[in-house]
């Protein structure tokens, strides 16, 4: 009998707990590790912000950044500390120039044959990326890529190759696609001398041979030369008609029209049309014509009453017109400049022919077109040879890694890497191909934009290779490898093995300046958001506007607009009066309202309730009454009522023509304040939370600071047996640039 292992109620009890524990924990622990991870990124980037801003007290001080994060500690604080300490001696002053002790450090390293060796293969590898060619002569240079092209053609010479130029014993590189390096010197010739382009050699090069051999008979040829007879046969040009061309044929027109006078008066044909008869009649015997005069006058009929209208055309203007449209038109069909009249007139001829077919737009159409008897009219400038003899180095030669037989890599190396990256650190701008003259020759080398960051890369490679311990100060990596090299290489030094090096103590000078320790305490500061309830205060007030004099010399009863009540009160019927106008007096009672009444002759000003209970009641006088018995009094007129918040309430108090506050009303409102904590700049700021390796920090021309996380790759770390803790880089700050803020 089988035994039914479900029907065990604690068991099945205990599988549905672990399997609640385990739905909880899915859910659960991933989130606590995403949330430690972005924990861990934003104490990072706070750490670089800190960072950045301590280099930038650092300059105020000394003039110039550090990438050590331990003297950007002891320059920052130590003037803190000694601040502070003047502040309580009056005997002692910490302001203008001082001097900051730095202390003096013993590394240990291990100049081993591994290390040079090391050395050498990482050097190695950095100059080739800066692509090392063989400095020649332009003369020389076109003589090897004709020679390699020559043996090219032949067959069977591609790769490892080698050649004497001029008694110097060269190797190079000879790629499978030569015959197209060399083919582009020709193309951009073609497309400098043209403003052109072509894909076709047997267009492209028969003008440009043309050119250059006559160059090279006359150095002093230059302007406008005309070339002849150097075409056997047909080309090729390839174009696309473009959807809008139709409508653009139209629209290259109207400059044309310009080129027309025509006299203004009163005609039927005036206009578009008469234009446009011109236009087509000029077009025709331009065509018709072998050569067109110098001017030309057409003559046409007014269609309403028969006048003839001269027609002037400016001919010389038109040609300069009709040769820029038809430039442009050759463009919008090639993407080029035209090469030539002739061809361009064919190409359009073409395009205007296919207009109509269905594939406008849409397929390449090319033309063959026989150049036997063109002649091409080329601008040749003084600079034309230079550009060639460039065009040479950068299409065909620097691909083709030209170097001496016998060069010693190791040595050109070490000395070419080591120059570019001094000659980087003074100047930004030596960049893309430079000159560099070297004890074993003379380079063209190619430096790249990333070049400092990989001289800095190997350093500290060569440093942990070095001293067996890991760094990312990367002058301080630098100081102690090119020491190593400097004391291994003294002749009577037998320097190899354990050895110690002595970085002596060291002082920088800093100019304290007096606002320093308010510059720290704003540097080093935490804002934090809150909110918090205060008592809002709103003050209603009025201003000033005059004074009336009114007296209370009239009967109550003759007044229409007063009726009498029972409890000897009067309520006032606005009905009664002639007219009424809204006012403001000081002089009323919070709940009263106030109106100036118009009643025959007299005015009044009544104040009254919400239930038109009379108040009060004045009549205005603008006369004091000669007789004693009638008692002139005044009232102040104001403006309507304002509302002013507890800031403004003395702005409006000390103004003169302020009137007074008729009420106050107090609130509770909820306000965000921003709160302050302040730190001090520690060595865990320099440092990664995760990696606990200091940030790297690298300064170019000694104003370009960048301060980056250390992690290069993502780190996976394990978490709860079944998780995996990821932290990526954590990004940089460059020239105050935070990269995760784009």
């Amino acid at each position: 009998m089988n035994k039914d292992v479900f029907g065990n109620h604690r068991i099945n009890t205990i599988v549905i707990v672990i399997l609640i524990i385990l739905f909880i924990g899915v859910i659960y622990l991933p989130k606590t590790i995403w949330d430690y991870e972005d924990e861990l990124r934003d104490q990072a980037r706070f750490r670089m912000n800190t960072v950045s801003l301590a280099e930038k007290l650092h300059y105020q001080l000394a003039k110039s950044y550090t990438v050590d994060p331990e003297q950007l500690l002891a320059v920052v604080n130590s003037v803190r500390d000694s601040l502070i300490a003047a502040e309580n001696d009056t005997n002692y002053s910490f302001y203008g120039e001082q001097r900051i002790a730095l202390p003096g450090k013993d590394i240990s390293v291990n100049y081993s044959d591994e290390y040079r060796k090391y050395y050498d293969e990482l050097h190695l590898g950095l100059f080739k990326l800066l692509q090392p060619n063989h400095f020649m002569d332009s003369e020389s240079i076109n003589l090897l890529l004709d020679s390699v092209k020559t043996l090219f053609d032949a067959g069977n010479y591609v790769g490892e190759q080698s050649l004497e130029i001029d008694s110097v014993s060269l190797s190079f590189n000879v790629s499978d696609k030569y015959d197209i390096l060399y083919q582009n010197i020709e193309t951009s010739m073609f497309n400098a001398l043209t403003r052109s382009y072509t894909k076709y050699p047997n267009f492209s090069n028969p003008l440009v041979n043309a050119v250059m051999d006559s160059i090279k008979k006359n150095p002093e040829l230059n302007g406008r030369v005309d070339f002849a007879g150097i075409y056997d046969g047909s080309v090729r040009v390839d174009f696309i008609i473009p959807m809008k061309f139709a409508a653009n044929l139209e629209k290259t027109k109207l400059a044309l029209k310009k080129q027309f006078v025509i006299d203004s008066y009163d005609s039927a044909t005036y206009g578009d049309t008469l234009y446009d008869m011109a236009l087509a009649e000029f077009m025709i015997q331009n065509d018709t014509l072998e050569f067109m005069p110098e001017a030309l006058l057409l003559m046409y009929a007014d269609t309403s009453d028969l006048i003839e209208i001269p027609v002037e055309v400016k001919v010389e203007d038109m040609e300069i017109a009709l040769a820029k449209r038809r430039n442009t038109l050759y463009t919008m069909l090639t993407g080029y400049a035209e090469p030539n009249e002739f061809i361009a007139n064919q190409v359009i001829d073409v395009a205007l022919d296919s207009l109509l077919s269905p594939n406008v737009g849409i397929d390449s159409i090319h033309l063959d077109i026989d150049l036997t008897d063109v002649i091409f009219n080329i601008n040749i400038h003084n600079n034309i040879m230079k550009y060639f003899n460039t065009v040479s180095l950068d299409q065909a030669y620097y691909n083709t890694s030209v170097n001496l037989s016998d060069l010693d890599w190791n040595v050109a190396a070490n000395e070419v890497v080591e120059y570019v990256a001094a000659t980087l650190q003074s100047k930004s701008d030596y960049k893309n191909w430079q000159v560099v003259e070297a004890a074993t020759d003379t380079f063209y080398i190619n430096v790249f934009d990333e070049f400092l960051r990989k001289y800095d890369d190997m350093n500290l490679k060569l440093y942990k290779k070095l001293t067996g311990q890991f760094s990312n100060v990367t002058d301080h990596a630098y100081t102690i490898v090119s020491s190593a090299e400097h004391f291994a290489g003294v002749d009577t030094l037998d320097w190899s093995g354990a050895q110690v090096i002595n970085i002596a103590p060291d002082t920088i000078l800093v100019e304290v300046f007096p606002t320093y320790l308010e510059e720290y305490d704003n540097t080093f500061v935490i804002a934090r958001d809150t909110v918090v309830q205060v008592d809002d205060s709103t003050f209603i007030g009025v201003w000033n506007r005059l004074k009336i004099g009114v007296t209370q010399d009239y009967e109550l009863d003759s007044l229409d607009f007063l009726i009498p009540m029972a409890n000897s009160n009067f309520r006032y019927d606005f009905g009664g009066t002639d007219s009424v106008r809204s006012m403001n007096v000081i002089e009323k009672s919070d709940t009263a309202r106030v109106e100036q009444i118009y009643y025959g002759m007299d005015r009044f000003v009544m104040i009254f309730k919400e239930d038109s209970l009379m108040e009060n009641l004045f009549r205005i006088t603008n006369e004091f009454s000669a007789f004693d018995s009638i008692q002139i009094d005044t009232l102040s007129v104001v403006s309507d009522e304002f509302v002013a918040g507890a800031q403004e309430k003395d702005l409006f108090m000390a103004k003169d023509s302020f009137g007074g506050w008729q009420d106050t009303l107090i609130s509770k409102k909820y306000v965000k304040k921003e709160l302050y904590a302040h730190y001090l700049l520690t060595t865990d700021h320099t440092r990664c939370p995760v990696t606990g390796l200091p940030y790297r920090i690298t300064v170019r021309n000694n104003v370009n600071l960048a301060v980056e996380s250390p992690i290069v790759k993502p780190i996976e770390t394990s978490r709860y047996l079944f998780f995996t803790q990821l932290d990526s880089s954590h990004g940089k700050i460059e020239d105050g640039e935070e990269s995760w803020a784009k």
